[in-house]
């Protein structure tokens, strides 16, 4: 026998074969598919007699309805399959299948899940074991996305219509043109079968520009109406915020409020303790009483946190939920960054740092106390008005404490003192506090000064007594008397003036000294130490003594030098 005689024999049997078992196959396919759709119909009518409650019957009843249908639509792509030879046919078929499978694998996880009341993926190991972060990510911001996709629904449809508009118009002339092109080809040839060949193409263009055409229209007739809803900014502002406060306005309302319950709530709890332990009114206090009030302020915050997130869940608001989440989510992970600085700021509170109660630090070139360390720093100046001010804790971390001593002064002057400023200003204060100090001076001008440039200037004080220092000079013939007789005579003589003008009661010393011998005088100073009484009159002090020495000079035939240039003649 030939090898040929030998594969037509093979190939006869092999269709043989087919031939008879291909239609049992069927045979035994449909009958099973026809089984199971009575099975299922069988299964709804009793579902009603198993079923907990008549909500749940009819769930379970259209899902078996569903997969009814899916099951027929299953054997008709099948049967159409095996019916059909060509390639592209067959393969939209089998994506077909695919997609009925898919979704009967779905309808029976439903059915699971309805009958039992338990996700059947929570018995999946695979899922068990592989956590997609990209899908619950995706599950998150979805609800905010499709929001967005509302809100921006309009504008998105207006645009994609002008899109479709502009291309049909942009297509339709091309249509045109060709229609007209072969009706000339058709006029210009002689050729039948050119001409029945053309005709069959005129007619698909003139098809294809119809269709064109009309979806034109219709993009314009969309457009239009579109356009013919388009209300004033005012209106949709007015309507977008009478349904935000209606719905979401609403659950933000009512989660700020729960914030702010839950949070005061805390804090009533936290103001309780301080009333009622005395450790919290100590001057001192222990470092058990600083790590509860920490302890109380962490979880007013989380408390507080999760009660308006647990607000927004049972409203159902997933879009205000997945915000809210997304925002804890970005502060957490920007305060990593900060850790060690929070870190720091603890420890200050806890009183472990560098600056702590009790102790005297410098603050912008005013010395303060420190009276409490929390959240907000409490820091006091006895001296100023008002005396305390209040600062965020990260302010002190860079800074370190000391003790201070009960004589310590915090201030170099007092309101109603008189002082003189190195710029040669002289004033008294009226107004001192952390940030300004205001002067007024004799004749009724005011002097204002920033705190720390006020204390740059170094003022002195001349309310708390004060001391002048005048000098003059007598001609060197009175060398002699100069240290003696004179001194006596010019202290005499001033403290007669003193007591002449009235101001003899409020000198504390005076005196008359040889200061130097200068280049064309013998220099004397009178010191004259002053009460307090009369700082007002400083200035009027100070030329009263000089005046005085002029007239001791003038009754006592003293002679006031120039200065003098000695000429040596040369020999």
């Amino acid at each position: 026998m030939s090898k040929k005689t030998i594969l037509q024999f093979s190939f006869v049997n092999i269709l043989l074969i087919c031939l008879l078992v291909l239609p049992a196959s069927l045979t035994y396919a449909q009958n099973n598919s026809t089984e199971e759709l009575k099975d299922l119909a069988k299964a709804a009518e009793e579902l009603d007699q198993i079923a907990k409650t008549p909500e749940q019957a009819a769930t379970l009843t259209n899902l078996l309805h569903y997969k009814s249908e899916l099951l027929k639509q299953t054997i008709s792509a099948k049967k159409a399959m095996r019916s059909t030879s060509h390639p592209l046919d067959k393969e939209a078929l089998s994506l077909k299948l695919k997609d009925l499978k898919k979704q009967l694998k779905k309808v029976n996880q439903n059915f699971i899940k309805v009958a039992t009341g338990l996700d059947t993926s929570i018995f999946n190991e695979e899922i068990q074991q592989h956590f997609q972060w990209q899908e619950e990510l995706e599950t998150l911001v979805k609800p905010i996305l499709n929001e967005l996709k509302e809100m921006t629904k309009r504008p998105r449809q207006i645009e994609r219509l002008k899109s479709k508009v502009a291309y049909f118009e942009s297509k339709l002339p091309n249509a045109d043109e060709a229609v007209t092109n072969i009706e000339k080809l058709i006029d210009s040839t002689d050729s039948l079968l050119l001409k029945a060949e053309l005709d069959k193409l005129k007619l698909e263009f003139m098809k294809k520009r119809t269709n064109i055409s009309n979806q034109l229209d219709v993009a314009r007739f969309e457009l239009n109406e579109l356009q013919k809803e388009k209300k004033s900014f005012f209106e949709s502002t007015k309507k977008v915020m009478a349904v935000f406060f209606k719905t979401r306005g609403k659950n933000i309302l009512i989660a700020m409020f729960t914030f702010a319950g839950v949070f005061l709530f805390f804090r009533i709890i936290d103001r309780g303790f301080r009333k009622i332990h005395p450790a919290f009114k100590a001057k001192q206090r222990p470092f058990y009483i600083r790590l509860i009030e920490i302890l109380l302020l962490v979880m007013s915050v989380l408390a507080a946190s999760m009660a308006s997130l647990f607000t927004l869940y049972v409203s159902g608001d997933w879009f205000l939920l997945s915000i809210a989440l997304i925002f804890i989510f970005g502060a957490l992970w920007t305060a990593r960054a900060g850790f060690t600085r929070y870190y720091e700021q603890v420890k200050l509170i806890l009183n472990l740092g560098s600056v702590r109660e009790n102790e005297r630090i410098v603050h912008k070139g005013v010395p303060w106390a420190v009276e409490r360390l929390q959240i907000y720093a409490k820091l006091k100046n006895p001296a100023l008005s008002p005396s305390t001010i209040r600062m965020p804790i990260r302010e002190l971390e860079n800074k370190i404490s000391r003790p201070f001593g009960e004589n310590e002064p915090w201030f170099p002057c007092r309101i109603g003192d008189w002082v003189i400023l190195s710029d040669g200003v002289r004033g008294k204060v009226i107004s001192q506090s952390p940030d300004m100090v205001e002067l007024l001076q004799r004749g009724g001008a005011y002097v204002t000064y920033q705190t720390p440039d006020f204390l740059g200037l170094n003022p002195k004080n001349l309310s708390r007594n004060f001391r002048i220092k005048s000098v003059f000079g007598i001609d060197y013939a009175h060398q002699a008397e100069s240290t003696t007789s004179i001194l006596k005579q010019a202290k005499e003589f001033i403290l007669a003036k003193l007591e002449e003008d009235g101001y003899s009661k409020h000198v504390l010393n005076l005196n008359v000294e040889f200061e130097s011998a200068g280049a064309s005088s013998l220099n004397l100073v009178i010191i004259a130490d002053f009460h307090s009484d009369i700082a007002e009159l400083y200035g009027r002090l100070v030329r009263a003594l000089q005046r005085y020495s002029v007239d001791a000079c003038n009754n006592f035939e003293w002679n006031i030098p120039f200065d003098q240039l000695v000429l040596h003649k040369a020999k």
